[in-house]
């Protein structure tokens, strides 16, 4: 990808006008006549700089159409760079984990909290969280047994919320190893949020969420967490009391509680640090509340996917203190005051900024992305999206449902208790080209999958409300019934666009890979 380049002002070197005319006085010098001949090679660039400023520039590197390219953009009009900020991983982490459990955040230590005789429930956020399970888990398990729990009353719990069916689980080999050393050696539950035999109703949240909670984990005396916290689209980071909600509930439960993203306001808090505004949040410490969850342990990695900090105890103050310490820091940058344009850039490793990020599909810039860039700008800016997406929309059919194409999805919902209202719609792209209005009375009337539904309005509302822009092969028509305001395939006409809109001196944030602003 070519630069551009804003008109800066005018020449501010005369001393290239004098040099000129050194030369051309003194022909019968040969060094003269060299230096003259150079000037006259040379002229057209010094023309260029003089007539449009000297300009220093900063490069990026990002992904498009599968291969590593790289973005220059005008130093002078740079006001943040939002990136990852990697962190060397700790040497010992067990040793880490051990220490917690002796002296965990805002908690009794975890011998205190368990006794012979109980029937303890591990359970784990997906694979796909990086909750490092299989690393923190035997440590737990040894403290167990040392504090006198049998083998017979310990369980194991995948809670992959909505992401997998109990099938699905049962042969997915990742899931096998999810807790380790000690996979194999212990009853596993298969957490599904649409076996309804499996669930029992634990009460509502302070907002009217009904909860409901996988039996098993409910039976427990003692449940113990697993987790990870990196940012979230609606939850302000992942861990907490979301290893409950959405891990373990109901999907009726899961729908309810992603409708709290239509509360007032909630785009100024959706990602980030911890806020009592976020109702989403609200409804998951409430939902953990209620299930009686005891312990917990988030985990943060860095880009390699080595633990370099763990945090653990009650579930609500180790994630205030994990997120507000460590990861806000880690996935966000301080910003003063927010800029006119933001420029989302995707990086070479789309896992770690989440499942559904990688460039080669449109989904990976319908959500997190503009979160950001919406974040990073001024009410009336500009953002432009960097997604190739030379794969189409998306691989699978769906913005995260786990289905894989229209004809399943369909017919796998009907036999999983619950129909798509909504028949003239043949897919999640005639869903996301409605408006945020029409997305936002498909939630308020409990229609289609609240979940996805969520996520969709979510990014809708962002394209409803920015003017977003996206440098990307994917079809132009298609990706403007969508809500960008303008598509092209080169990212320099998106710039120059954006520069022309916004004036020679707009202000620029690039955002890496999914990160996030924190506007001071």
């Amino acid at each position: 990808m070519a630069r551009y380049c804003p008109n800066v002002g005018s020449s501010n070197l005369p001393v290239l006008d004098l040099f000129y005319g050194a030369c051309y006085n003194n022909l019968s010098c040969f060094p003269a006549v060299f230096l003259y001949s150079c000037w006259q090679v040379l002229y057209p660039f010094f023309l260029t700089c003089t007539s449009e400023g000297i300009m220093m520039e900063k490069e990026f590197k990002t992904i498009f159409n599968g291969a590593e390219t790289t973005v220059k953009l005008p130093s002078e009009n740079m006001k943040a760079v939002i990136s990852f900020h990697d962190r060397p991983g700790l040497k010992d982490p067990e040793g880490k984990m051990r220490k917690l459990l002796e002296d965990p955040i805002g908690c009794e230590k975890l011998a205190d909290i368990v006794k012979r005789g109980d029937k303890v429930a591990l359970i784990s956020a997906e694979y796909t969280m990086m909750p490092q399970t299989w690393i923190v888990a035997p440590v737990v398990v040894d403290a167990l047994k040392k504090a006198g729990v049998k083998d017979e009353d310990i369980t194991l719990v995948n809670a992959p919320g909505t992401h997998q069916t109990e099938e699905q689980q049962m042969v997915n080999p990742l899931v096998a190893k999810l807790f380790g050393t000690v996979s194999g050696k212990y009853r596993m539950v298969y957490h599904d949020c649409d076996k309804k035999d499996k669930l029992t109703y634990v009460g509502e949240t302070s907002q009217g969420t009904p909860v409901f909670v996988n039996k098993t984990v409910m039976e427990a005396d003692v449940k113990i967490g697993f987790n990870s916290i990196p940012p979230h689209h609606s939850a302000g980071h992942c861990g907490g009391g979301k290893i409950i909600m959405p891990g373990v509930c109901g999907r009726a439960s899961i729908g309810a509680m992603h409708r709290r993203v239509m509360c007032p306001g909630f785009r100024e808090w959706q990602v980030g640090l911890p806020n009592p505004k976020n109702m989403v949040r609200k409804d998951i410490h409430d939902s953990a509340r209620l299930a009686g969850l005891d312990f917990c342990i988030d985990v943060v990695s860095n880009s390699q996917g080595q633990i370099i900090d763990i945090f653990a105890g009650d579930f609500e103050k180790e994630y205030n203190e994990g997120v507000t310490k460590v990861s806000s820091k880690l996935y966000g940058t301080e910003m003063d005051g927010r800029a006119d344009i933001a420029i989302h850039l995707p990086t070479a490793k789309p896992m770690s900024q989440g499942p559904f990020a990688d460039p080669k599909y449109l989904t990976g810039a319908m959500l997190q992305p503009l979160l950001a860039a919406d974040m990073a700008t001024k009410d009336d800016g500009i953002s432009i999206i960097v997604q190739s997406a030379e794969g189409g929309f998306d691989s699978a059919g769906t913005l995260g449902g786990g289905f894989t194409d229209v004809d399943l999805t369909l017919e796998a919902r009907r036999k999983r208790g619950y129909v798509d209202p909504f028949r003239h719609v043949t897919n999640v792209l005639q869903y996301l080209k409605m408006t945020s209005d029409e997305l936002g009375w498909i939630m308020a009337m409990g229609q289609y999958d609240l979940r996805d539904a969520s996520l969709m309005w979510q990014g809708r509302k962002t394209l409803d409300s920015k003017r977003m822009f996206l440098a990307s092969l994917f079809p132009k028509e298609v990706a403007l019934t969508l809500g960008f305001r303008y598509v092209t395939p080169n990212f320099d006409e998106a710039l120059k666009k954006a520069f022309e809109e916004k004036g020679k001196d707009a202000t620029i944030a690039v955002i890496q890979g999914g990160r996030y602003p924190i506007i001071k």
